[in-house]
């Protein structure tokens, strides 16, 4: 059983004789009384101090766990944009690189288109300069004939 302040005050002793002085024991009951009630409301305050800071120290554990779980999430985040970046950065180049391909084979492709309607151009104007010759040769012949009345044999340059 716990004794409390008001018990010592209600403490009576039973008399005997030849026993202690009744002012000095209640007295002294009274010290004692004062002294638990002193020590009471300081462990009473002592509790509530240690509650206040339980709860303040789980308040700030609770937001150091928020803390790490922010942190730890935002480091997830920057490594996932870093990764995603990485991506598109290699997909951006591999485009370049197939349109700068698909580029060079375009150009390269009309390159031999153009080489090849050089080379046609230069084979007609060839077959041109030749009828064209033919005909001069033809009507040269024709104003000799109608000049002098005698066909011309070969007019043509050597070679032709």
């Amino acid at each position: 059983m716990r004794v409390t302040p008001l018990d010592i005050q209600q403490k009576r002793f039973h008399l005997a004789l030849r026993g202690y002085v009744r002012a000095e024991v209640d007295e002294f009951l009274d010290l004692i009384r004062e002294e638990m009630e002193d020590l009471i409301r300081e462990v009473t305050e002592l509790r509530e101090f240690h509650h206040t800071y339980d709860e303040r120290l789980r308040a700030l554990q609770d937001k150091e766990d928020n803390l790490k779980n922010t942190m730890l999430m935002t480091q997830k985040l920057v490594e996932d944009l870093k990764d995603s970046a990485r991506k598109e950065a290699s997909l951006i180049v591999k485009n370049a690189e197939v349109d700068c391909q698909k580029t060079g084979n375009d150009a390269l492709r009309e390159k031999v288109k153009l080489d090849a309607d050089i080379q046609n151009l230069k084979r007609q104007r060839h077959h041109f300069l030749q009828d064209m010759k033919k005909v001069i040769q033809m009507h040269l012949e024709m104003i000799n004939y109608e000049e002098t009345g005698e066909e011309v044999r070969d007019v043509s340059p050597a070679g032709s």
